[in-house]
């Protein structure tokens, strides 16, 4: 009895990381595709590859996560403008896709703008009717 109350015990603390969630946000012809897995989400500018440029934010905790916004260039170039969380970046030599803090208040919502946050639900009624031209796929 006390063996299958560890095994229950184990298996229920392994799936709590299970969570594999993916995003394509599309502007014109570029592309950002966010893959959400267990304290970690990156962004990647073009497709998922080790080599692509990428910005990520990691997070713990019952009221962690982040918020900030995807500000696509006409030039192709996309920023990560970030209003909270904790943010990194790799593999940006082209200079096509950086990030950087802001205020809450700071960015407006329009064309080439889309409001991002951990939870998917919220950030799809955020965007909804601002006219941002950015398409959006959400595979859940």
């Amino acid at each position: 009895m006390n063996n299958w109350l560890i095994l229950a015990l184990l298996v229920l603390c392994s799936s709590c990381c299970d969570t594999h969630i993916e995003v394509i946000y599309k502007y014109e012809s570029t592309v950002i595709k966010r893959v959400d897995e267990c304290g970690i989400s990156t962004f990647y500018y073009g497709g998922i590859s080790s080599k692509s440029p990428k910005v990520w934010a990691k997070y713990s905790g019952i009221n962690d996560g982040f918020a900030g916004y995807l500000v696509f260039g006409k030039d192709g170039k996309v920023t990560l403008l970030s209003g909270d969380g904790y943010f990194q970046s790799a593999n940006n030599s082209t200079n096509k896709f950086a990030y950087k803090e802001v205020g809450s208040g700071d960015v407006s919502l329009g064309k080439g703008v889309y409001y991002i946050m951990l939870a998917t639900k919220v950030e799809r009624k955020r965007n909804a009717n601002t006219g941002s031209g950015v398409k959006v796929t959400y595979d859940d």
